[in-house]
Order: C-alpha cells, then sequence, then structure tokens
C-alpha cells in the first residue's frame, strides 16, 4: 500500500501513539515519519515568520511553527481516521479527546459528517458516561407528529427497560 494513503486502522493506530506525545516529541516523531516515508522535512533556523507544512499520508498542514502544525495535523489525522472509539480512562486524553472533538464541531478540523455525529457522540459520552443512543423508528408516510413522538417513547421505553 502507498506509504501517502494508510489503511484507516494503521492511521488510527498511528493517532493513538501520538496521543501519548508531548508537543516537541509530536513533532519529532512527525519528522521521523515524514522521512521514514520518503518525504522531506524542511529545517528553518532564521528564526523569521515562515509557514511550516506537514505532508504526511495524503494529509497536509501548515501553521506559523512546527508545534502548531503537528497539533492540527494529528486532529486532521484522527479525523480521517474515523474519530475515537470510546472515551479515555486517562485525564490528559481525555482532555486531548475532548480538544478534537470541539475542532471537529466548530468545524476547525475538517471531518466528514459522520466523523462529526462521532465527535458529538464522543462529547455526550464523556459529560453522561451512561448515555445510549436510540435510533428513531422509521418515518411512516402519512404519521401525524404526534405519532412519531409515541412511537420515539415507546422505543425509548424498550431500550430503557433492556438496559
Amino acid at each position: 500500500m502507498d506509504a501517502a494513503a494508510p489503511t484507516p486502522s494503521a492511521l488510527a493506530a498511528l493517532c493513538d501513539d501520538l496521543d501519548a506525545l508531548a508537543p516537541q516529541a509530536l513533532v519529532e516523531r512527525l519528522r521521523a515519519e515524514v522521512l521514514r516515508s520518503g518525504g522531506s522535512w524542511q529545517t528553518d533556523d532564521s528564526g523569521l515568520p515562515a509557514l511550516r507544512i506537514i505532508a504526511l499520508h495524503g494529509i497536509t498542514i501548515s501553521d506559523m511553527s512546527y508545534v502548531s502544525a503537528a497539533l492540527r495535523w494529528r486532529f486532521a489525522a484522527r479525523a480521517a481516521a474515523g474519530g475515537y472509539v470510546a472515551p479515555a480512562a486517562e485525564p490528559q486524553r481525555r482532555t486531548l479527546q475532548r480538544a478534537w472533538a470541539l475542532s471537529v464541531l466548530q468545524h476547525l478540523t475538517p471531518a466528514t459528517d459522520s466523523v462529526r455525529a462521532s465527535a458529538q457522540a464522543l462529547l455526550d459520552r464523556m459529560i453522561h458516561p451512561g448515555l445510549q443512543t436510540i435510533a428513531p423508528p422509521a418515518a411512516v408516510p402519512g404519521q401525524t407528529i404526534a405519532e412519531a413522538a409515541a412511537a420515539l417513547n415507546a422505543v425509548a421505553a424498550e431500550t430503557e427497560e433492556a438496559a
């Protein structure tokens, strides 16, 4: 498989590894990934304002510092990998997950509608750990709003009884 396009599971595994790193270590890990995948890493020690670009695995992010670009790249990669499966147990990773979800929901990190829904669900589970999502019953042509509400209440009651 092309180094620029890893499988979603490989990208998710890389994101899991990156989530454990402090900002400067994140930059170094991404630099190593860029070089390992055949890319090039431009180093600028001039101290002058310039965009720092990280282009890796089909995701390109630029910012005014490598640390900022690396943090944004990690969020974009997580979105490309489909988001998080569940909230983390460790407070530091939960904080990172929350920041990612808010970035996705505020449209700061490009994401599909399904990833946005996943980000919202992640936040919901963080705020309300026992929260269960209830799939609404299928719409029935000619059904009134009251009938639809009654059907949804019936599904909610069944779900509550099953829990």
